[in-house]
């Protein structure tokens, strides 16, 4: 789909969920650029246990018309790659809602985790950042822009503990 500025929704068709493992490059650049965009749905991936790299890298890069989108099932996640959801909706200047993936049962991650996550989303007002608990270690770039230039930004929520906490990030 990619520069299909004309679409104004996708759905995405599935009998059961992905299982196992899934490569690199899973969804990469899927609505790049689909600025008309108003309904994007995500894969059913509850079942994956690892994922490589470039996962769901700009899914909704510059798809300036959604107003809410949501984040694939990621509880059953143990490994990822680099460059994890990296620029997920980025430039999705209209979106009022963005969740965040749970992220609870990863030890590591690699480099660019969640770079440029909700960049320019400037109609976001609150944005939670994802669960770290387990996190021991983590690539660099790790959530890097994650929330830059969101102006309309008032709150952002961190969990009471991870690596944030353990690691004396003060915000």
């Amino acid at each position: 789909f990619r520069d299909a500025t004309n679409i104004t929704s996708i759905s995405i068709s599935q009998k059961s969920p992905l299982t196992g493992t899934m490569g690199n490059y899973f969804m990469r650049l899927y609505a790049y650029g689909c600025s008309s965009l108003t309904s994007l749905a995500v894969p059913d991936t509850s079942s994956l246990e690892s994922v490589g790299g470039s996962f769901m890298y700009s899914y909704a890069y510059g798809c300036s018309s959604l107003t809410s989108l949501a984040v694939p099932d990621t509880s059953s996640l143990e490994s990822v790659g680099g460059s994890f959801m990296y620029s997920y909706a980025y430039g999705c200047s209209s979106l009022t809602s963005l969740d965040v993936p749970d992220t609870s049962g990863l030890e590591s991650v690699g480099g660019s985790f969640m770079y440029s996550y909700a960049y320019n989303c400037t109609s976001l007002t609150s944005l939670a950042v994802p669960d770290t608990s387990g996190l021991e270690s983590v690539g660099t770039y790790f959530m890097h822009y994650y929330a830059r230039n969101c102006s309309n930004l008032t709150e952002l929520l961190l969990p009471a503990v991870g690596w944030f906490e353990d690691n004396n990030v003060n915000w």
